[in-house]
């Protein structure tokens, strides 16, 4: 009679366990893996949606994968842009398929935030967040990176109002938490941490402003995000994008660019809000 007493309990116990029964939630979690060159985060937005980050370890490169997941039993199927992945869960760890553990990451404030620049593949739409040091906020989006035919592309630009408490960051459209200096977990997507200058001391002509690849192919831009430092961002496909940082000087009507890499490194003319650095044109925009 004992025995049968504990199997039911045992059953009514599983069944109030619902889809998870013995194995660990995802729901609501961020995990990360890495390997000797490049990061991985996969981070479960709610019960249904997943964004999956993947990016070199030097910062030269990030995609960025977005989709629903499914678990069944110990198995978690997720089906991101067209991709798809399997984990493992157990009662206490999610796995690869290789069968090595993810990390469990929890929420940490970011630090800094002043111009730092975070950014995104969403829906085939490039996005990126780029925090001043006075305390606001510059948001854009490129729709329709890849310009499939008979939708409208191009940048809309915003400067939303936000707050950051901690981990906890809010806007009038995002919420979500930022998971230290590697990316911002939000309701709909997670976004990586970029890039952010050196230093946010002094001022210089070019100081902030961004300046938008003319091109009718993947958009890019480069912004100067203080008075010594620049970020370069290339869209290469629509769920990936490369990432070039270094340093740079005014000298008089052309600004010349600082990287570790020499044969990167170019002086170029300014001229009519243009300039063209690597073969490629660029011309100041405004928010």
């Amino acid at each position: 009679m004992k025995r049968l007493v504990y199997a039911l309990l045992l059953v009514i116990f599983a069944a109030s366990c619902g889809k998870n029964g013995w194995y660990i939630n995802v729901d609501n979690t961020a995990w990360e893996i890495s390997t000797d060159t490049q990061t991985g985060w996969p981070c479960f937005l709610d019960d249904v949606n997943v964004s999956i980050i993947q990016k070199k370890k030097d910062n030269s490169h990030f995609s960025t994968l977005n989709g629903t997941f499914i678990v069944d039993g110990h198995r978690v199927d997720v089906l991101a842009d067209g991709g798809s992945v399997r984990m493992t869960r157990t009662f206490s760890h999610l796995k690869n398929s290789n069968n090595r553990n993810y990390k469990s990451l929890s929420p940490l404030a970011p630090d800094p935030l002043g111009g730092s620049i975070w950014a995104c593949m969403k829906d085939t739409d490039f996005i990126f967040y780029h925090f001043l040091e006075d305390g606001s906020c510059r948001k854009g989006v490129f729709k329709n990176a890849p310009h499939k035919e008979g939708i409208p592309y191009g940048w809309e630009m915003s400067s939303p109002a936000y707050t950051v408490d901690g981990s906890h960051f809010a806007s009038a459209n995002d919420k979500g938490h930022f998971f230290g200096n590697s990316f911002l977990k939000l309701e709909t997507m997670a976004v990586p941490f970029v890039s952010a200058p050196g230093s946010t001391e002094g001022s210089s002509s070019l100081k902030g402003t961004f300046w938008n690849y003319r091109t009718n192919g993947y958009p890019g831009f480069i912004l100067f995000t203080s008075a010594t430092d620049f970020t370069r961002i290339l869209v290469s496909s629509p769920t990936a994008f490369d990432v070039l940082t270094g340093s740079y000087r005014v000298k008089g009507n052309s600004v010349e660019f600082i990287t570790e890499a020499t044969e990167l490194c170019r002086t170029c003319p300014i001229s009519n809000g243009q300039f063209t650095y690597l073969e490629k044109t660029y011309s100041i925009m405004l928010f």
